[in-house]
C-alpha cells in the first residue's frame, strides 16, 4: 500500500511538473508572438510616420512654390506700371530743375503721371481716346498763366502754331520739345516722350498734357518769354 501510495504521489508530481512545463512553454511562445507583433506594429507606425513627414514636406514645398509664384505675379502687376510710369515722371523730374532755377515737379503732377502711365505718351487709339476723356475743357492757357497750382494734376488741351519743334535721343528714348504760341499769344512748351512724326515749325497743332511748371527764357528779340511747361500725352496736327 505504501508503494502504491508512493507511486501515486510520484505520478501526480510528474503530472504537475509536466503541466507546469507546458504552461511555461505556452507562455514563452505567446510572449514571443507578442514581441513579434509589437515589432511589426512599431515598424508599420514608423513607416506611416515617415510617409506622413514626406507628404507634409511635399505639401509645404508646393505651398511655398505657389506663394512665391503668386507673389511674383503680384510683384509684376504692381511694379511694371511703376517702371513704365517712371519714364515720363522721371524725365520731367530732370527737365524741370534744368529749366527752372530751384524748380521741381510737384508731387501732384508726379503722382498723376504715375497713375496714368499708359497715357504718357498715348500712342494707341484706345489710349488717345482715354486721354481725350481726361481733358478738362474749362481750363485754358489764361487760367494756367494766372495760377498754375490748381491744375498740376489736370489734363488740359492747348492749340497753337509751332514756333519750334526739336527731337533728341536720350536715355528715356526719343524726347521732343514742342514750343507753340496760341491765339492769345501765350507760349506753351510741351515735352513729349516720343517722335512727333511729320510735325514741323509753322504747323498748327493740338497738345494734351499736364501743366508742370511756369518758367521764363530769353527770346530772340532780347526780351523774356514766359511759358507754361507741359508733360505731353498727345500731339497732333490741326486739320
Amino acid at each position: 500500500m505504501k508503494k502504491v501510495a508512493l507511486f501515486t504521489m510520484v505520478f501526480a508530481l510528474v503530472a504537475v511538473l509536466s503541466a507546469c512545463g507546458d504552461t511555461k512553454e505556452n507562455s514563452s511562445s505567446q510572449a514571443s508572438q507578442t514581441d513579434t507583433k509589437q515589432t511589426e506594429i512599431e515598424a508599420e507606425n514608423q513607416k506611416l510616420k515617415e510617409e506622413a513627414e514626406a507628404l507634409k514636406k511635399e505639401l509645404a514645398e508646393k505651398e511655398a512654390s505657389e506663394v512665391e509664384t503668386a507673389a511674383t505675379e503680384v510683384s509684376k502687376e504692381t511694379q511694371e506700371p511703376e517702371t513704365k510710369s517712371a519714364v515720363t515722371a522721371e524725365m520731367m523730374s530732370l527737365v524741370v530743375p534744368n529749366l527752372v532755377e530751384g524748380g521741381a515737379v510737384d508731387q501732384k503732377t508726379y503722382d498723376y503721371l504715375v497713375k496714368n502711365a499708359d497715357l504718357f505718351p498715348a500712342v494707341t487709339a484706345e489710349t488717345k481716346k482715354a486721354a481725350t476723356k481726361e481733358v478738362d475743357s474749362k481750363i485754358t492757357s489764361k487760367h494756367l498763366f494766372k495760377n498754375i497750382t490748381p491744375y498740376l494734376d489736370k489734363m488740359v488741351k492747348v492749340t497753337g502754331t509751332v514756333v519750334q519743334v526739336q527731337e533728341e535721343e536720350t536715355d528715356f528714348g526719343t524726347v521732343a520739345s514742342i514750343h507753340i504760341m496760341d491765339e492769345s499769344g501765350n507760349s506753351l512748351i510741351g515735352y513729349y516722350n516720343n517722335s512727333t512724326g511729320d510735325i514741323l515749325d509753322g504747323d498748327d497743332v493740338t497738345m494734351r498734357g499736364v501743366p508742370t511748371a511756369v518758367y521764363s527764357f530769353d527770346n530772340i528779340s532780347g526780351g523774356t518769354t514766359n511759358a507754361i511747361m507741359l508733360a505731353v500725352s498727345t500731339v497732333q496736327k490741326v486739320q
